[in-house]
């Protein structure tokens, strides 16, 4: 039986990864593996998955750091295991899931190794700089809206043309 992972609809800042459990030699077809998280519609170009010798040198817990933004704290209980990780991996951060509920249920190739949550700095408010911040807008006193000269002059325009046309109308209406 596989494991069933729910994900909430709106979930935000976490990161999964898994391990591509597959012979080197005989590696899996990249869609095989995506259709092996057992999840609905992703959005692909959210999801990694390579192998970690392109990381040239670079260990996957400190790829997780900066690429992703896992807190030290969280990642050091798990990094001899997800250091010692070989072959492929697949990052599925839950911007993958756009806000959608859903139940996923991995399988062979892929071995879920840990779920993260991405470090998110706190929202601070800080006051307007007082200068521009103060004072209260008040109209001025007999203020006619912007533009209202002109459409007065367009409206006479109009009813000009409309009477001359009826002038027009009338006179040709006559001589039949």
């Amino acid at each position: 039986m596989s494991t069933v992972l729910r994900i909430p609809a709106g979930e935000a800042h976490v990161v999964r990864l898994f391990a591509v459990d597959e012979d080197r030699a005989k590696p899996h077809a990249d869609d095989a593996i995506l259709a092996a998280l057992g999840a609905g519609p992703l959005k692909t170009s959210e999801i990694e998955l390579f192998d970690l010798a392109d990381l040239q040198g670079m260990t996957l817990t400190d790829y997780l750091a900066e690429g992703h933004g896992i807190a030290a704290a969280e990642l050091s209980p798990m990094q001899p295991q997800v250091n010692g990780l070989k072959g492929r991996v697949l990052i599925l951060p839950s911007r993958a899931f756009e806000g959608r509920a859903q139940e996923m249920r991995p399988h062979a190739p892929l071995r879920l190794v840990a779920r993260f949550s991405e470090e998110v700095a706190p929202v601070r408010f800080t006051p307007l700089p007082s200068g521009s911040a103060e004072g209260l807008l008040t109209p001025r006193a007999n203020a006619r809206p912007q533009g209202a000269g002109r459409l007065r002059l367009m409206a006479f325009a109009v009813l000009a043309l409309m009477a001359i046309g009826a002038a027009v109308a009338i006179g040709l209406a006559v001589k039949l």
